[in-house]
C-alpha cells in the first residue's frame, strides 16, 4: 500500500504529530493551505508539494510532487470538531480527498462538538448532532470508503446518525484515564482516626454508568448528584450517597463552562468530602476564564485527555499539579493500524 498521508486542522496539529509518532510507520505529513477572503469566505487547498516525513519537519524524503499523488493512498485527517468551522473544513477537505482519488479516508475525531444536541426537547428544535453526522456522511465514499473514529461520545447513539456505507466507531479513553487515576495513589486515607477509601461520584445522573464502571474497577463506593438545568445554568438538587470523610473523584465526559463540575464539587464538600478530584474525557472549556475558575476552585487535581485543543492552553501547561493531561493518541493508533492493513 502506498505511504499514508496525515493531515489535521490547525487546532489539532499537536495530536496528529503524536499519532504519527505512535504509528511508527513511514507516514507523510500533508499540508492544507487555508485563507480567508475579505468577505469571510474560506479557501482550502491540499498542498502535496510541502509534504514531509513524519519523522522530520524539514525534509520530504521521496517528494510527492503533484497534487494527484493522493491517488490510491490512505489519508488520515485529525480534527477535534469544536465549532462550525471545524465541521465544514472536515467536510470540504474530505470531499477534496475523495475527488483526488484517495483510496481510503480515515477521520480521527477526538472531540465531537454539538454532541449534547442529540435530541429535540422542545417542539421545533434542530437536532444538530444528527444533522452534522448526516453532513459528514455525505463525503463521497469512493475507493475503500470513509472511516470515522470518535472518542467517548456524550451519547453513543450518535453513531447511528451517520448514514450510508461509512464505518463509524467509538473509541474509549477509559484505559488512559485509569492510568491517571492510579497515578494519584489515593488507595486510602486516615480521617478522624479511621481508614477510608476514596470513592467515585458523578457531576449529574447522566454519567451514572461510567461512574459505576470506575467504582467496580477500583472496588470503591459511589455517589451521584441530581441536578436541575435551565439552558446553560445548572443547580444541584440532591446528593445520593455518603461522602463524609471521603476523597471523592468526580467523573464527567466533558466540561465547558465548568459550572456543573464546580457545583458538584461544592455539594460533595458541603456533605463532608475530604478532598475533590475530577476526571474528564474532554477538557472542552469555552474560555480561558474557566481555567482561572478551576484553578481557584477546591478541586485538588483534574485528570483529562488531550482530545480538545483547550488541553494545550499555556495556563494548563503551567499548572501540571492541578491539570494532568493524558495522551489519547494511543487509543486511535491500534485501530488506524488495523485500517491501514485492511
Amino acid at each position: 500500500m502506498p505511504t499514508p498521508v496525515l493531515f489535521s486542522s490547525e487546532k489539532s496539529a499537536y495530536l496528529v504529530d503524536l499519532i504519527a509518532q505512535h504509528l511508527s510507520c513511514n507516514c507523510r505529513h500533508g499540508s492544507i493551505i487555508r485563507r480567508q477572503f475579505s468577505d469571510g469566505e474560506q479557501y482550502y487547498r491540499i498542498d502535496m508539494k510541502s509534504c514531509h516525513d513524519s519523522s522530520s519537519k524539514t525534509t520530504c524524503g521521496s517528494p510527492l510532487s503533484k497534487i494527484d499523488d493522493l491517488e490510491d493512498r490512505v489519508t488520515i485527517y485529525v480534527s477535534a470538531l469544536v465549532d462550525d468551522r471545524d465541521f465544514l473544513e472536515l467536510f470540504r477537505v474530505g470531499c477534496t480527498m475523495s475527488s483526488l482519488g484517495a483510496k481510503k479516508r480515515i477521520f480521527v475525531i477526538p472531540f465531537l462538538g454539538y454532541s449534547t444536541m442529540e435530541r429535540a426537547v422542545k417542539p421545533g428544535e434542530c437536532v444538530t448532532a444528527k444533522e452534522n453526522a448526516r453532513m459528514l456522511s455525505a463525503i463521497p465514499s469512493t475507493g475503500s470508503g470513509n472511516i470515522f473514529l470518535l472518542l467517548d461520545l456524550h451519547v453513543s447513539g450518535i453513531l447511528h446518525y451517520f448514514e450510508g456505507p461509512c464505518l463509524r466507531l467509538e473509541m474509549y479513553a477509559e484505559s488512559i484515564l485509569v492510568e491517571g487515576i492510579k497515578a494519584l495513589n489515593l488507595d486510602s486515607e486516615i480521617v478522624d482516626g479511621r481508614e477510608t477509601r476514596f470513592m467515585f461520584a458523578s457531576a449529574d445522573l447522566g454519567r451514572a454508568k461510567w461512574v459505576e464502571t470506575f467504582a467496580q474497577m477500583f472496588h470503591t463506593d459511589l455517589a451521584f448528584i441530581s441536578k436541575k438545568r435551565n439552558f446553560e445554568h445548572t443547580e444541584v438538587h440532591a446528593v445520593i450517597g455518603d461522602v463524609d470523610g471521603r476523597a471523592v473523584i468526580i467523573y464527567d465526559d466533558m466540561t465547558r463552562s465548568g459550572g456543573t463540575l464546580m457545583n458538584a464539587a461544592t455539594a460533595y464538600l458541603e456533605r463532608g468530602a475530604s478532598k475533590i478530584y475530577s476526571v474528564l474525557s474532554h477538557f472542552a472549556l469555552c474560555s480561558e476564564t474557566v481555567i482561572d475558575e478551576l484553578l481557584a476552585s477546591q478541586i485538588t487535581t483534574l485528570i483529562t485527555t488531550n482530545s480538545h485543543p483547550m488541553s494545550q492552553h499555556p495556563l494548563v501547561k503551567d499548572h501540571p499539579d492541578r491539570f494532568v493531561v493524558m495522551d489519547v493518541s494511543k487509543v486511535f493508533v491500534d485501530r488506524i493500524r488495523w485500517s491501514l492493513d485492511g
